[in-house]
């Protein structure tokens, strides 16, 4: 497996990821400006990628609403698309999207919209040597669980997921069942830790000082032959500045 961190693209993240000795960069981006800027800094990521010989492996837009009134929003497939672009020419084989649910119309036609919508961008996806998976997290995402997948992902041979453990324990399901069996699927692993108390959410402080069972996550991923990427999300509002840096390198060495 090979081990990253989430970070921007600018030239501080490439020398902070080289310096940690990890494997790769992700970059996410959560609402329009940031993939219109990913999008204008196509150039200066593939010269850091060869400066740094540090690849990006993992590109995501979170919080998008390609379902809007019933139909599917084209200016929002289009910016996407450009961006599943970008990812490919930078060389990144790796990107996650959500989709929302659209109120107006009932859950069925939603399902059917989000199959009608994913099945066309895998489709792009596809040709540019992208693989495309769904993020579990529920932010504007109603495709982020079992009995959603159960649903879509037989219309949708192509389709993959991201899986982060901790949206699964923060919803309380039982995410080791739950990524025992999607790991088939899964392209792409978030490693973020999480603490709650019962029903009360606590912190996101560093993977291994937090609530999540990481021997049972690797031995599963194992088990299913998993030997694809891991990515640290730093997400702690406590575990910032130089308590957070210490969080950083104490997850690096508890990974590894």
């Amino acid at each position: 497996m090979k081990l990253g961190i989430i970070k921007g693209y600018g030239e501080d993240s490439f020398r902070y990821a080289k310096a940690h000795q990890l494997d790769f960069l992700e970059i996410c981006s959560n609402y329009d400006h940031d993939s219109q800027a990913f999008l204008q800094a196509e150039s200066e990521i593939k010269n850091r990628i060869q400066r740094y010989g540090l690849p990006v492996l993992s590109v995501g837009r979170w919080n998008s609403l390609p379902i809007k009134e019933g139909h599917i929003d084209r200016d929002v497939v289009e910016l996407l698309k450009k961006q599943i672009q970008t990812t490919a020419s930078i060389g990144c084989p790796v990107f996650h999207l959500g989709v929302n649910r659209d109120k107006s119309v009932t859950l069925y036609q939603n399902y059917v919209l989000a199959v009608e919508y994913l099945r066309e961008m895998c489709g792009f996806a596809g040709e540019k040597g992208v693989t495309l998976s769904l993020y579990n997290c529920s932010w504007e995402n109603f495709l982020c669980e079992s009995k959603a997948w159960d649903i879509v992902l037989p219309e949708l041979p192509q389709m993959m997921l991201k899986y982060d453990c901790s949206h699964s324990y923060g919803r309380g399901a039982d995410y080791l069942a739950e990524l025992y069996q999607w790991a088939p699927r899964v392209v792409h692993m978030h490693v973020k830790g999480t603490s709650m108390i019962g029903s009360t959410y606590v912190d996101d402080p560093p993977a291994g000082l937090d609530a999540l069972n990481w021997r049972r996550i690797f031995s599963i991923l194992y088990a299913k032959g998993y030997d694809k990427t891991l990515s640290i999300e730093p997400h702690s509002s406590v575990w910032q500045g130089e308590l957070g840096e210490k969080g950083v390198q104490f997850t690096i060495q508890f990974i590894r």
